[in-house]
């Protein structure tokens, strides 16, 4: 007869089997627990990789049609007619050409065109000037 043990009244080598298959389960059980983290880690990160290149191509083909516009916009004659005129000075028979120098830009925006053109009128000459002062028509400017 096997002996009992006194704690667990199980025989002995009954005892060392059973502990024997609860150590192999629990490291079975470790085991399957850290590969099924590890792949759930892994399925996350590939989930990421693969929205970002989603995202990526998305602005590549954003970019792409933005390319495509652009030269076909460059093709056409309007084109081709404004950088003429730009880069190369030229100009259509009887067209008169306006150089804006760009340091005094400012001077040339809606609001100060008006304020120019009130400041632009004629300066009186002296005359006009004294007859002004003597009859008092204006004051003298």
């Amino acid at each position: 007869m096997a002996k009992l043990n006194p704690k667990l009244n199980l025989p002995q080598g009954k005892e060392l089997k059973a502990r024997l298959m609860m150590t192999i389960g629990a490291v079975l059980l470790f085991y399957m627990l850290v590969s099924t983290i590890q792949a759930v880690w892994q399925n996350y990160q590939i989930d990421r990789e693969l929205r970002e290149l989603r995202e990526e191509n998305a602005e590549l083909k954003l970019r792409n049609k933005y390319l495509q516009n652009l030269i076909a916009y460059r093709k056409t004659d309007s084109f081709k007619d404004k950088e003429a005129r730009a880069k190369l000075n030229y100009q259509k028979v009887g067209e008169t050409v306006l150089i804006i120098p760009d340091d005094n830009i400012e001077r040339f925006t809606e609001g100060n065109i008006n304020r120019q053109e009130d400041q632009t009128q004629r300066e009186p000459t002296n005359p006009e000037k004294w007859w002004r002062l003597i009859f008092g028509t204006h004051e003298v400017a």
